[in-house]
């Protein structure tokens, strides 16, 4: 009898685990709520200043179209600009306790960021290593139909290698 009992319970316990387990991975982390500002359509504009990689000042104008996907883990910007397309990814990583981003450009251009969110500043920070040269960029909320970002890329003794801005006002 107190085998049986003994068994009963390793079972329950097992079982009950496994559910919390599989909720646990169901449920979304509180912070994806953040990039919720991000979502919709956006009329956007750009200026790439004169550093190493970019020899000539350049302004680009374009659309960014922001939508959740992958059941509302992932958020997903597309962009059409004047100097080419891309595709870029938002979510928040858990173990890392940071959000993460992944660009594509359709020159070829790719990065990977990790980053956090001041909700006193309502702005995000990123940043990463390109091969040696560390990328910082940011999204600073003026709105919620209006928000700024920067990147700059340099190396460790303080080359400019990329140094840009833009503006996004969402489109009604």
């Amino acid at each position: 009898m107190r085998w049986f009992t003994f068994l009963a319970i390793v079972c329950v316990s097992v079982i009950s685990f496994a559910a919390v387990a599989a909720e646990q991975a169901k449920s979304k982390p509180p912070e994806l709520k953040v990039l919720e500002r991000l979502v919709g359509t956006w009329n956007s504009e750009s200026v790439s200043r004169v550093a190493e990689w970019t020899p000539v000042e350049a302004c680009a104008k374009g659309a960014l179209t922001r939508e959740w996907v992958l059941d509302g883990r992932f958020l997903q910007e597309k962009g059409k600009h004047s100097d080419g397309d891309s595709i870029v990814m938002f979510s928040f990583d858990v173990e890392k306790k940071a959000y993460r981003s992944w660009l594509f450009h359709s020159d070829g251009n790719t990065s990977e960021t990790q980053g956090q969110w001041d909700e006193s500043t309502k702005t995000f920070t990123f940043t990463s290593d390109l091969n040696g040269l560390k990328n910082t960029s940011t999204i600073k909320f003026i709105d919620e139909d209006n928000h700024k970002w920067t990147a700059v890329v340099k190396d460790a003794q303080g080359k400019v290698f990329y140094d840009g801005e833009g503006k996004c006002t969402r489109r009604k």
